[in-house]
């Protein structure tokens, strides 16, 4: 599942979407990355809630 986000990208200032997939084992976690639609740059969501908690 893809959904736009309003976030530009940090490497290029292009417009990022968001892409995820559910896990089906209960022991494995879901996972979420943000996307660049034109550098095709990407980050890990995780990391970058992590980052800005921190900031």
């Amino acid at each position: 599942m893809q959904i736009d986000i309003p976030l530009p990208c940090p490497s290029c200032g292009g417009k990022m979407y968001s892409v995820g997939y559910e896990a089906t084992l209960k022991i494995l976690k879901n996972r979420t990355w943000h996307v660049c639609k034109e550098c095709k740059f990407t980050r890990n969501v995780e990391e970058f809630k992590k980052t800005l908690c921190c900031a």
